[in-house]
């Protein structure tokens, strides 16, 4: 067909291509795998819309995701707001948030998209999607005819930068269940994304490959796991970076149910026209005040909030700082996965804890007035070791010269105070 692309007409001539009944397997779907970059694929009955899909890129010199994840599409190439012929048509497929079904988009009737595809009634043809499913419409990024990188690009990179700030880098605690993590991507994480399953075996070889996980990766789990799921696309700019970074810490249906609750509609879970239609006709400053009240209320309730509740309020203050940012204007910074430590002070700007003089003059009055009561109890005699060597009355005087000294510095400190104290906190540049 004339004025399509190159992959479609690769696609095209594979029309009719079927899978094999029973234990046999259709050698073509099976280099479909080979080509897409998953040569261990040994059966046909392995889901392969996203290999076909990849191998016709791959054919015409495109590179595809190279992913057997649908949704994988979603966060490559560019966005399209219009269909066209070729593109590739990412669609839900029930409803968990992880499946998908891809294909290359054929056309349209009355009764919905028409999509060419593998894997679709287990073979290659043309076939009919609700557009109701539809959630995404790409094409390769330098092919012509789209923008390189639209508003609703710009929007998911900055809310990306700013979540990646707040979930740093490798990790491994051993309290944390979700054992080993990278820019908040655990291991589980990672192996759904590489359709590998997590055993005892696996776990090394993932754990190696997180730890230098590439930023295309990256942005690419956060993408199909949070990004689209929790229908960030489909909210103004501050919302969405508000509730991104909710589905992100709280999970992607409880920040559902917040952002309803900060909308003020109905708490179903359900992100549908009623709270979207809702969002956008709020004042944003208004409903992501809410939304960070929601949150800041629900860590309370938390069992272990007296350990990590700290952490999780300041979290909060840098997403709705980082959300008021974004209803005035889109932030740009360099793509680079570095952290750099924020220690500029200015008279409005919050202090780190040991920069406070009144901090460290009540830790002084606490060690003059103290330490010589408990000293005996933990084998350290202070007040005998300076008896003898000064005297009670030395003793005395010096004891009241720094309890006088802390207060003073107290006193000072309180006075010079212009902002109130927090954690210093690291950000990432993405």
């Amino acid at each position: 067909m004339s004025g399509e692309p190159a992959w479609m007409t690769l696609a095209r001539r594979d029309l009719g291509v079927t899978e094999q009944p029973g234990a046999a397997d259709d050698a073509r779907i099976l280099r479909y795998f080979r080509d897409a970059g998953h040569g261990e694929v040994r059966h046909d009955e392995v889901a392969w819309c996203a290999a076909f899909a990849g191998a016709c890129l791959e054919r015409a010199g495109i590179r595809s995701t190279r992913s057997l994840m649908a949704r994988s599409y979603l966060a490559w190439g560019v966005a399209l707001a219009e269909p066209r012929l070729g593109c590739i048509a990412v669609f839900s497929r029930g409803l968990n948030p992880r499946l998908g079904h891809v294909g290359f988009y054929a056309g349209s009737s009355a009764a919905g998209i028409l999509v060419l595809g593998g894997n679709q009634a287990n073979s290659v043809r043309i076939a009919t999607y609700p557009r109701s499913r539809l959630i995404g419409l790409r094409w390769p990024a330098g092919a012509g005819n789209a923008a390189e990188k639209d508003p609703a690009t710009a929007l998911f990179d900055y809310a990306l930068r700013h979540v990646l700030a707040m979930e740093g880098g490798w990790s491994k605690d051993p309290a944390d269940p979700g054992g080993a993590t990278n820019f908040g991507i655990t291991i589980g994480d990672y192996a759904r994304h590489k359709g590998v399953a997590l055993t005892r075996a696996t776990a090394p070889g993932l754990e190696a490959e997180l730890r230098i996980v590439s930023p295309a990766t990256v942005r690419t789990i956060y993408t199909n796991d949070y990004w689209h799921p929790a229908r960030c696309d489909l909210l103004p700019g501050a919302p969405a970076v508000m509730h991104f970074d909710a589905a992100v810490n709280h999970g992607v249906g409880r920040a559902a149910r917040m952002l309803q609750e900060a909308a003020r509609v109905p708490v179903d879970g359900a992100i549908g026209p009623i709270t979207l239609a809702a969002v956008r006709g709020a004042a944003e400053l208004v409903l992501i005040a809410r939304y960070a009240d929601i949150r800041r209320a629900a860590y309370r309730r938390l069992p272990i909030f007296a350990r990590f509740g700290r952490g999780w309020l300041a979290r909060v203050e840098a997403t709705l700082a980082a959300a008021k940012k974004m209803a005035g204007a889109i932030d740009t910074a360099p793509d680079i996965l570095q952290p750099t430590k924020e220690t500029s002070m200015t008279s409005n700007e919050p202090k780190w804890w040991a920069q406070s003089l009144t901090i460290w003059g009540t830790i002084i009055t606490g060690l003059s007035t103290v330490l010589p009561i408990i000293g005996p109890f933990i084998g350290l005699n202070i007040s005998g070791v300076l008896i003898a060597t000064l005297g009670d009355q030395v003793t005395n005087v010096m004891q009241a010269f720094g309890g006088v000294l802390g207060t003073l510095m107290a006193i000072a400190g309180r006075i010079r105070a212009n902002g109130p104290l927090q954690q210093s906190l690291l950000t990432f540049r993405f």
